[in-house]
């Protein structure tokens, strides 16, 4: 039973990381219309971040991921402005941003490997190495803390779209831009919020993820096939279902590997497993829209 509960927290911990970058599509995808496969690479940069800050500089923990997180959102603006926002501007097909997201992609990638080298670099968790219990429910420091950050930043993001204006904002441009833009909102500062958002919070489940795998410059394309998988579980329409389908996703990986007969290289295709059956099966996911609601 032990040896059960701690594989429930280990992975309650990934889903929180897998739904971080879900919501970090999500950010995204719904005003814009733009699948950016480049949050995988931005996770991996803040990943970097976060070593250059803690491990480098040693700054304090809360200080240097308040950087790495501010720093990202900086990336995705600029990212928005130089990549998506000409190509808009200049009546571009909607394949057009995403064909050029993959492009930055690459060079994301690119230069951190020759800025950094191959060999991971390890980055500090919050609390140190050590084990947390409550009762006969145990697990590392870093996953309670994982599970702690992650369950805050979507509550935020739901209080967001439910309660501001700012978030009605949002959720208006997402059901129609063109009506939107006839209210006299301005496309472009809510594309441009948006991207900066998605940076902030893939950059954070980055930083968040680094303590248990380092920092590599290959880690981004699992966390973005992960990440964008929990998004088709759970809708791409609810900031709740980002979550839902993270937790599904990483509990589905984990007791594939810990208790299934098959080699745990095979559990790598879960992800792109549960991908192809939403697609064929159930494209709009677990959760439907809002508008979609009856």
């Amino acid at each position: 039973m032990t040896d059960f509960l701690e594989l429930v927290v280990s992975a309650t911990a990934s889903g929180c990381i897998y739904a971080l970058v879900a919501l970090a599509y999500l950010l995204m995808t719904r005003p814009t219309g733009i699948i950016n496969f480049a949050v995988g690479e931005w996770a991996m940069l803040a990943a970097f971040g976060g070593f250059l800050a803690l491990s480098k500089f040693s700054l304090p923990y809360a200080l240097g991921i308040v950087l790495v997180v501010a720093g990202m959102a900086v990336v995705g603006m600029g990212t928005e402005r130089l990549t998506v926002r000409p190509l808009v501007e200049k009546g571009a097909p909607p394949l057009a941003p995403i064909l050029a997201l993959l492009g930055m992609l690459v060079v994301f990638r690119e230069v951190v490997s020759i800025g950094f080298g191959p060999d991971p670099h390890p980055v500090p968790p919050a609390f140190g190495f050590g084990r947390f219990e409550i009762g006969l429910i145990a697990g590392s420091r870093q996953s309670f803390f994982i599970i702690a950050t992650t369950l805050t930043v979507f509550a935020a993001a739901w209080a967001f779209f439910e309660r501001t204006l700012a978030g009605r904002v949002f959720e208006a441009v997402a059901l129609d831009r063109r009506a939107a833009a006839l209210m006299g909102i301005n496309l472009s500062t809510v594309t441009a919020a948006s991207f900066a958002a998605g940076a902030a919070v893939a950059g954070l489940a980055g930083v968040l993820v680094a303590p248990n795998v380092s920092a590599h410059f290959l880690m981004g394309l699992p966390l973005a096939i992960q990440g964008f998988t929990a998004l088709v579980i759970g809708g791409v329409g609810r900031v709740e279902g980002a979550l839902l389908g993270g937790l599904i996703l990483a509990f589905a990986e984990q007791m594939t590997v810990r208790y299934a007969p098959v080699p745990p290289g095979l559990a790598m295709g879960v992800p792109l497993f549960f991908l192809i059956v939403f697609l064929l099966i159930r494209p709009q996911g677990l959760l439907r829209a809002r508008e979609a609601r009856a």
